[in-house]
């Protein structure tokens, strides 16, 4: 991955404070939750650790990644929904996807399909639905995220060599 595309995580996630922790758990800079942490054989408290943050992070953006690929091939067009889950658990992501195909919309393109699936999950309908198996999500800061994460990323790859 473009390191400018973690930095713009970082960025989005904490303000590159290491000493952040969210009201769910998340720490460091990369905002890692115990359980990815664990995952990814490492500690929470070391997540307070900027390098062990980011190698972390790249560890379970990785693995999002492979999954990802499973529903969606394109690496380009998987880069939103990689963001997406990393922010939400890809299983909600993965219900989204199942969503925006039901309901005719391309389920290999975030913006405008995919992402407003998600959105559909707050709604008893569409979180009841069978193709949903992971329930109820408020999807509306995710979908920020992933606007927030893109928006500087887009920035960075204009003033920022790689």
């Amino acid at each position: 991955w473009d390191w400018r595309l973690l930095a713009a995580i970082g960025f989005v996630e904490s303000g590159y404070d290491n000493s952040v922790v969210s009201w769910a758990g998340a720490r460091g800079i990369m905002q890692i939750m115990p359980v990815t942490a664990r995952a990814m054989g490492s500690t929470p408290e070391a997540m307070t650790d900027p390098e062990t943050s980011i190698r972390v992070a790249v560890k379970a953006i990785k693995s999002i990644d492979k999954m990802m690929a499973r529903y969606i091939s394109d690496p380009q067009k998987r880069r939103p929904f990689v963001i997406a889950s990393y922010n939400s658990g890809g299983a909600h992501i993965i219900d989204a996807i199942a969503l925006a195909k039901k309901h005719g919309h391309n389920p290999e393109q975030w913006h405008g399909s995919v992402d407003m699936a998600l959105l559909m999950k707050s709604d008893p309908v569409h979180y009841n639905d069978p193709v949903v198996k992971y329930g109820y999500f408020r999807g509306t800061q995710t979908v920020e995220f992933v606007r927030r994460v893109e928006n500087f990323y887009n920035k960075a790859q204009k003033y920022v060599r790689q």
